[in-house]
């Protein structure tokens, strides 16, 4: 059994991520009699999994339908096929975003362009007089 402190030491998240995900549901925590959490050992892996999906860009609402599939007893097609729909979801939301940033940025990139042309012949006061 392990100790939130050791816990958090074994998987780099803090004591503080980890309560967070014990209290959104994602991470099943024991108490002791003295009221202390207490962690099985496979809970190392199941944080380090909820941890790589945090840094793909996932969110604890995203990953939560899917958190049955990061312990270790699924079967491995079940996990896959779950993941794979998680991240192909992920993919097109990113590419969503991207687009609509891509956008912003021509749209600024342009504004930029016209701005130091404007500059460039003396503002706008310069530009209609010649």
């Amino acid at each position: 059994m392990l100790s939130i402190g050791e816990l958090s030491r074994q998987t780099g998240a803090s004591v503080r991520s980890l309560r967070h995900y014990e209290q959104c549901g994602l991470l099943l925590a024991r108490r002791r009699d003295n009221g202390y959490r207490y962690f099985e050992p496979a809970a190392v892996e199941f944080v380090q999994r909820i941890r790589i999906l945090l840094r793909n860009g996932f969110t604890v609402e995203e990953i939560r339908p899917v958190v049955s599939m990061l312990t270790p007893q699924p079967s491995l097609r079940e996990v896959c096929a779950d993941v794979i729909a998680l991240y192909g979801s992920k993919l097109g939301e990113l590419d969503e975003r991207i687009a609509a940033l891509q956008a912003i940025r021509t749209s600024a990139a342009e504004r930029l362009a016209f701005l130091e042309e404007q500059r460039r012949l003396g503002g706008p006061a310069e530009a209609a007089r010649s």
